[in-house]
């Protein structure tokens, strides 16, 4: 992964990163293992997936940040049969805490966990409880892991959700809605970045994830004193209007980095939307 490469061509002070090493908290909404059609079996799809979120986080601390929130499932998928099961069974068979890029790692997880035991999960609701207590003490980094989540549970538990930080970033993937994941207090000031592309593991390099987590950055960092908080000047308002509303402006740029399989990441600016093809 060329870093330097990808911040010149984003226009991307690395100082800025470290500026908000502590404040960027991508959310990111995993999606796409299923109807992607790469394999027959839904396990071996959600391990895909497990492993995407393994690499990205793991690019995600080498940059210097120290948290990210993660959807694994919401209490809604439990109406597609056999879509709970295998993504437990995926989990734990995949989420090897003794991994390097687990290792050092704090797993805090957030979701009605008690319904797992009066639907036959006990082994997970077990499994899950022992991650916790295992990744405790660890410092380095933090995963928010969001499972068997819904939104009715999180107002019946904003004592627990203010455990969350900020978000920044929703980061999500071949759908362009946020469904079943909303978190109460917290995405006030967040940003929006779609990926056609699923976050199927093999459909990614390393190259193109790192770049998914700056231009993540770079449009957080560009709109956050924006959002809520922006008083526009009289020159601001007409450029904005001329742009925006008479031109319907958009900006299309072709990114020529490493990437396994082109694909279209658009994010959202003052102008309208800026399409990154990769």
């Amino acid at each position: 992964m060329d870093l330097d490469k990808l911040l010149n061509l984003l226009e991307l002070p690395a100082s800025e990163l470290t500026e908000h090493k502590h404040t960027f908290v991508p959310y990111l909404y995993i999606d796409g293992h299923r109807s992607s059609g790469i394999n027959d079996d839904d396990v071996e799809s959600y391990k895909s997936g497990i492993n995407f979120f393994l690499r990205f986080s793991e690019i995600l601390k080498q940059l210097g940040f120290e948290q990210m929130v993660t959807m694994v499932h919401t209490n809604r998928n439990k109406a597609v049969a056999g879509r709970v099961h295998a993504i437990q069974k995926a989990i734990q068979e995949d989420l090897d805490l003794s991994n390097s890029i687990a290792a050092h790692s704090r797993f805090r997880i957030y979701g009605n966990l008690d319904e797992y035991l009066n639907n036959g999960s006990r082994k997970f609701y077990d499994y899950l409880n022992n991650v916790i207590e295992k990744t405790s003490r660890n410092t380095d980094f933090t995963h928010h892991i969001l499972i068997n989540y819904s939104e009715d549970w999180a107002i019946s538990n904003l004592g627990t959700i203010n455990n969350l930080p900020k978000i920044s970033s929703v980061i999500r993937f071949t759908k362009g809605f946020v469904s079943g994941g909303w978190i109460p207090l917290k995405m006030q000031e967040t940003t929006f970045v779609y990926s056609q592309l699923p976050s199927v593991s093999e459909f990614w390099s390393d190259e193109a994830i790192l770049f998914l987590i700056l231009v993540s950055f770079k449009n957080w960092a560009a709109l956050s004193n924006y959002i809520g908080k922006k008083v526009y000047t009289a020159a601001e308002r007409n450029e904005i209007h001329e742009k925006r509303d008479l031109e319907l402006r958009s900006d299309t740029s072709e990114v020529n980095i490493n990437s396994k399989m082109h694909n279209r990441i658009i994010i959202f600016g003052l102008h309208g939307p800026i399409i990154y093809e990769l």
